[in-house]
């Protein structure tokens, strides 16, 4: 039985009338998604003055300076091999995006400007592509085209228009949110490496990974826990796909891959600012205004400045806690999560995780009435672990809507948050997939399978005429 495929299982089919529509529905896509970000490139995102695009353009002519006068590029293979990733960084802007637009130092700013929103528009929409065929092999075609048209045309396409990192990094994001998932379900060993690499380069685009890795691991030992205790109780091993064994050589895979990717931008931030993992949003975070920021970036450009700080004048927890205690920073974090779950998770895109919601509200609703009513029928999937997923997505959006509500004086719209609207929907969509399947053995299966492909049929055809409108009267906005 194929992945995307809902036929009764046990009967052969090549699905290949399938992948073809699917095929022509992902060229349409492209064709659209790219028809209507040259429209944002060229009459909405016009100036790369005054906004960061610009800092971003002299990341691009820094980065590809570096090495060019030490003696060392020439003897050292290890340093060639160091030139080949990414590692230039200020604290604000991240080395990825600079890496990748390295080849084009040589031209004048606004040549490059222009050069660069139009990578980023092929780059976004090929990973998209990439990401959509994934799915459907993952899902259903019908999920993997809802997922395309509401998340990419939903917040990605906006981002593929600005010479930045954003919309690569939202991506990268949901790969490693994908792997994660996956992993959860099964952890095997050559997935953590994988996961670990995804990890490294989207932090290379955004240091701002670390609550999917902090998430991960924190589920991983709970469940590994919990897997003991079940094995105790019952005398046997739990019958799931979750291996606890392979979770110590996992992290070590885990971390290896990671640093083999970031090692470069960390030693190159150590060199510069006294810490590998040096990021200016990690001091900003706990000021109180944009002001406040500015002034502590320009009296602390470098390693000298920042050694003369302690644990108790840096600026951080233990600083702000000292100076204002547990209760302030809970009051603190808790309304500025509120103001980021309002505006840059939800968004003008609300309606769409809140849909998506629903969809996994009423497949889950049918799951547990069928197994209620009828648990003889159901076939029970090895290793379920919805639990585990919710778990942690709950745990990573949690800390992340804190951490950002601590900054959200000087950063009202955190790209942390807003990375997070895509691996929601995604997680809402997998477990719901993973329902569907379960049924497929009862007799619940015929209602489940129209009701999943009725639900996602319905975004499908809205966000297509939304987009056909948006192509017949393209308005830059």
């Amino acid at each position: 039985m194929t992945e995307s495929s809902t036929q009764i299982p046990g009967k052969k089919q090549k699905d290949w009338g399938k992948w073809a529509l699917f095929t022509l529905f992902l060229c349409g896509y492209a064709w659209s998604y790219t028809y209507l970000a040259t429209i944002l490139i060229e009459e909405a995102n016009t100036s790369r003055i005054g906004n960061i695009q610009t800092q971003y353009i002299d990341a691009v002519y820094k980065a590809a300076a570096i090495g060019e006068d030490d003696p060392a590029a020439s003897r050292s293979i290890s340093y060639r091999f160091t030139q080949l990733l990414p590692q230039y960084t200020d604290g604000l802007i991240d080395p990825l995006w600079p890496w990748l637009m390295r080849d084009h130092s040589q031209e004048a700013p606004d040549e490059m400007f222009e050069t660069g929103k139009h990578m980023n528009m092929v780059l976004s929409a090929g990973l998209l592509i990439l990401f959509g065929l994934g799915a459907a092999k993952a899902f259903s075609f019908t999920g993997s085209a809802a997922m395309i048209l509401m998340g990419g045309f939903g917040v990605i396409l906006e981002r593929s228009a600005y010479f930045s990192s954003d919309a690569i990094y939202y991506l990268l994001v949901v790969l490693a949110w994908l792997c994660g998932l996956s992993m959860i379900r099964q952890n095997m060993l050559w997935q953590y490496a994988v996961f670990g690499l995804l990890l490294g380069l989207a932090y290379l685009a955004k240091a701002m990974i670390w609550p999917i890795a902090v998430g991960f691991i924190i589920v991983s030992i709970i469940r590994s826990i919990a897997c003991a205790v079940a094995a105790r109780k019952k005398g046997e091993a739990e019958d799931s796909l979750w291996v606890p064994s392979n979770q110590l050589v996992g992290f070590a895979m885990m971390l290896a891959a990671f640093l083999l990717i970031v090692g470069p931008r960390m030693s190159y931030a150590n060199t510069q600012f006294g810490d590998p993992f040096y990021s200016l949003q990690n001091y900003v975070v706990w000021m109180d205004s944009p002001a406040e920021a500015a002034e502590f970036q320009r009296s602390y450009p470098g390693r000298e400045e920042l050694e003369t700080l302690n644990i108790m004048t840096r600026p951080g927890v233990v600083r702000y806690v000292s100076e204002n205690g547990f209760a302030k920073l809970f009051q603190r974090g808790w309304n500025g999560a509120i103001y980021q779950l309002k505006f840059s998770v939800l968004g003008r895109g609300g309606w769409i995780l809140i849909y998506g919601m629903g969809v996994f509200v009423v497949i889950g609703s049918i799951h547990r009435w069928a197994f209620w009513k009828r648990k003889h029928e159901i076939w029970r999937v090895r290793g379920t672990s919805a639990p585990w997923m919710l778990l942690f997505l709950l745990l990573v959006l949690t800390i992340t809507l804190f951490y950002a509500g601590i900054g959200n004086p000087v950063v009202r719209f955190n790209s942390m948050t807003t990375a997070m609207f895509l691996p929601v929907l995604l997680t809402f969509f997998w477990i719901s997939e993973r329902y569907r399947r379960q049924l497929q053995r009862s007799r619940c299966a015929r209602l489940v399978n129209w009701v999943h492909f009725s639900l996602l049929l319905l975004p499908i055809l809205f966000q297509s005429y939304k987009i056909v409108r948006a192509v017949q009267s393209p308005i830059a906005s």
